[in-house]
């Protein structure tokens, strides 16, 4: 019976890996690629600093209620209760929709108002369909969640021929979101869920709070790349610098999903699972090892046919941008361990101190050594991360969990 668990759990991991990995790799390996071709250089940088931003703000507010549901489902199934959530969305949709309205001007400017109205809607439908898919987590449906993302691959290859018509990117987000919320709503009931507090609101509300600043923090090191360099050195040179960090994204988007794996069937564990976790951390270097070896003997053959002009410039940066990813990665896998069994505070304080260390260690090494020194600080704060989480699921008391 254990073992046949533990085929599923492999199985499930097996199945989110490929339907996370064919809509990032038709995205970021064609389309994105694609739309290089179409913009200049500085145009293509402002494009993935906008990117950056959309997954600092909408992804993470989504990706934090969609925790929050998966560790708190338990809880409302045994207590009969339904609500709060559809509230709570409504709440980070307002909150969502200021940020990046503020964010999208500072970066654009006020003149493109058509392309800031189109961000804000992309915004909106990130933040929802990043919330919703968990329809499918709560189940452990798998299988909806590869259909979802197929239909969600078909929206951005029909927003791609929109763009070549009309010039404007966030069609290909727009479409390719909005086709998987029509599965999403065809197939759950959780869009139409109560619009009500339950006695659990406070609670889950305070938690969602702190998991959000948690979850922002971390966020923030993955992204501050793009939002910290282009007010720096411009569009064009974060365009190199994507480059150089482009293989290895693929490769962790595609490892990352054993993440929501491990917090769908941990959601439902009472007892810290020590063995599984010495199981995961030995599984996850050696896949991450494969991944770091993956991607510095392909990045060149690859990137020379989907970014021919950038190939030269953005490969001497590769080494140390693929062993930052790989280091993330690694912590990716382990940190549900440490959400599901202790208190979020050790989310917040670990992520914290990541970015404080990121942000002071990358820009100093940046004035000292310019990029290179930028992608070492990157590297440095990243270990730290990944130290200071298996610190804490070794060392600290769990928190008691709520029944």
């Amino acid at each position: 019976m254990k073992n046949n668990k533990k085929i599923k759990v492999i199985f499930d991991m097996i199945l989110n890996i490929i339907s996370t990995a064919i809509p990032t790799i038709i995205l970021q390996l064609c389309i994105l690629p694609a739309i290089a071709n179409y913009v200049s250089d500085e145009k293509y940088g402002l494009i993935v600093t906008i990117l950056a931003m959309l997954n600092v703000i909408p992804a993470t507010i989504g990706t934090t209620l969609n925790n929050i549901r998966l560790i708190y489902e338990e809880s409302y199934n045994s207590k009969k209760l339904k609500g709060d959530f559809q509230l709570l969305l409504l709440i980070y949709e307002l909150i969502n929709i200021i940020a990046i309205l503020l964010l999208s001007c500072y970066y654009i400017g006020f003149k493109n108002i058509f392309d800031v109205l189109l961000i804000v809607i992309v915004g909106i439908l990130w933040l929802g369909r990043e919330y919703h898919v968990v329809a499918f987590r709560i189940n452990l449906n798998y299988r909806s969640i590869l259909l979802n993302n197929l239909f969600l691959i078909l929206g951005y290859i029909m927003g791609y021929f929109i763009f070549k018509l009309t010039g404007f990117w966030e069609f290909i987000y727009f479409f390719g979101l909005l086709f998987s919320y029509v599965y999403i709503y065809i197939n759950s009931r959780i869009c139409i869920e109560p619009l009500i507090k339950t006695k659990l609101w406070g609670k889950v509300t305070k938690d969602s709070i702190l998991l959000l600043i948690a979850v922002f923090l971390a966020r923030l090191i993955n992204y501050a790349d793009k939002l910290l360099l282009y007010p720096l050195i411009g569009g064009a040179m974060v365009t190199i610098y994507y480059v150089a960090t482009i293989f290895g994204k693929v490769v962790s988007m595609a490892i990352t999903p054993i993440n929501s794996v491990a917090l769908s069937y941990l959601s439902k564990m009472k007892n810290k699972p020590d063995r599984l976790f010495k199981w995961s951390y030995s599984i996850g270097i050696i896949v991450c090892i494969i991944g770091y070896l993956f991607a510095i003997i392909f990045s060149r053959p690859i990137l020379t046919i989907i970014y021919p002009s950038y190939v030269d410039l953005a490969m001497k940066y590769i080494y140390i941008t693929s062993a930052t990813i790989c280091v993330n990665v690694l912590t990716s896998i382990i940190t549900p361990f440490v959400l599901k069994f202790f208190e979020i505070k050790w989310q917040i304080l670990i992520n914290g101190v990541t970015t404080v260390g990121y942000i002071v260690i990358s820009l100093t090494l940046f004035y000292f050594f310019g990029m290179i020194g930028f992608c070492i600080g990157a590297l440095i704060a990243n270990i730290i991360k990944l130290l200071s989480t298996t610190f804490i699921y070794i060392f600290k008391k769990e928190k008691k969990l709520c029944s």
